[in-house]
């Protein structure tokens, strides 16, 4: 049987430690082929410079030229959108149905596996392998290894580590006109040369066309029509009431990335990166995925912007001391297009009259049905319910 690895990345540009990591797994596994995948769009983080496919494509070709052993895939690219792992291992084991197949990660994404789209699937398709980098805890990698063997999954961790060259660092150094020539692998840095690639900062792609790829993988049709909704609405309220309307825009869009995932995949996420469920919410599941969906953009996709995150964090329970920012996600889910309740365009036109006196309404509806289903209601919905009465009684609040 054919032993064979995938090892996709953004290769933005490939550089002398892809080829290392390749080289060692190879000899260490025996591997017969390693696929060197360039992604369209990457699902676990979201890239705001990246030269073109085809030159990602090209170069990964160059690199791997020498190396008999090597391969270049351009299947992601084809086919075009987020580029999720489940999808391409599953095309690759109907292509070659007769070979064992491996997976490989770095170093840093290897510890975030039982976070990814489907990972039960890709778990029984591939062996799970990484290479240490400098810097790495060699035995947090294989701690992690030793969890999910545990628990049936096949796993590799190589003992030694590779030289640690980021790519970032690559495209910052010829973007100042420095050599990178001992980075990257023979005939790679010509190419980017002759391209002239990386040679200035290129212009911020719309980040939010990349959430919506993502996005569209990750929900139904239902819920990803919603989040558009909800995004149109949080960016109509952001102009209504002087907020940061690319922002709201943003956090609208993926205020329920986490929702259509299923229970044990949410559990996972919300275990990996240690975050605890509170009483009420163990025994409510349907308020996991704004905690999970906060878990996941700032964990797996990197976004760093409190703000934005804690929009999402709370867009379903509100809170106390909640900014304009998180109100007007909270409001815009419950006034987006999409909704259909019996009073919705009396809540619309309350909306634009007053941002708080809708909070009063939506989070007093909210109660009310909660009660009258016989469900609990959670600590941070009564704090930001009694915070806005208390406001209106003595005449403190005010729609900024």
């Amino acid at each position: 049987m054919k032993k064979m690895a995938l090892f996709g990345g953004t290769f933005d540009p490939i550089h002398r430690g892809h080829i290392s990591m390749a080289l060692r797994l190879a000899d260490e596994l025996g591997l017969d082929e390693v696929v060197l995948m360039p992604t369209f769009v990457p699902p676990h983080k979201i890239k705001h410079s990246m030269a073109d496919a085809e030159h990602r494509l090209a170069m990964c070709r160059v690199a791997a030229a020498p190396h008999p052993f090597l391969s270049v895939s351009d299947m992601e690219i084809t086919r075009g959108g987020a580029s999720f792992t489940v999808d391409t291992l599953t095309a690759l084991t109907a292509q070659y149905p007769d070979a064992e197949w491996y997976l490989v990660t770095g170093a840093d994404m290897f510890c975030t596996l039982r976070s990814w789209y489907r990972f039960d699937d890709i778990a029984k398709m591939a062996t799970l392998c990484t290479v240490p980098r400098d810097g790495t805890d060699v035995q947090a990698l294989k701690t992690y290894a030793e969890e999910l063997t545990a628990q049936g999954v096949r796993c590799y961790v190589a003992d030694e580590p590779v030289e640690p060259i980021s790519s970032t660092e690559i495209r910052d150094k010829l973007a100042a006109g420095e050599s990178t020539d001992e980075w990257l692998p023979d005939g790679v840095a010509d190419y980017i040369q002759a391209y002239g690639l990386y040679t200035v900062v290129a212009d911020a792609r719309d980040s939010d066309e990349q959430y919506k790829e993502i996005i569209r993988r990750r929900l139904g049709d239902y819920r990803y029509h919603h989040s558009l909704c909800v995004a149109d609405e949080a960016k109509r309220l952001a102009l209504r009431y002087g907020a940061d309307e690319k922002k709201a825009y943003t956090a609208g869009l993926l205020h329920d990335i986490m929702k259509d995932t299923d229970r044990k995949s949410q559990l996972q996420i919300l275990t990996d990166f240690g975050i605890l469920l509170d009483e009420v919410e163990q025994q409510v599941d349907k308020l996991w995925h704004a905690k999970v969906g906060a878990a996941f953009l700032e964990h797996i996709l990197q976004v760093k912007d409190r703000a934005l995150l804690d929009a999402v964090r709370y867009h379903t329970t509100g809170r106390a001391g909640m900014s304009l920012l998180e109100k007007i996600v909270f409001v815009a889910d419950f006034t987006s297009a999409d909704r259909r309740y019996p009073d919705v365009d009396d809540v619309r036109r309350l909306s634009d009259i007053s941002l708080e006196e809708t909070m009063i309404y939506t989070i007093d509806y909210t109660i009310r049905d909660l009660l009258g289903r016989g469900q609990s209601i959670h600590p941070d919905t009564l704090a930001a319910y009694n915070e806005r009465i208390l406001e209106r009684q003595t005449g403190g609040q005010r729609d900024e």
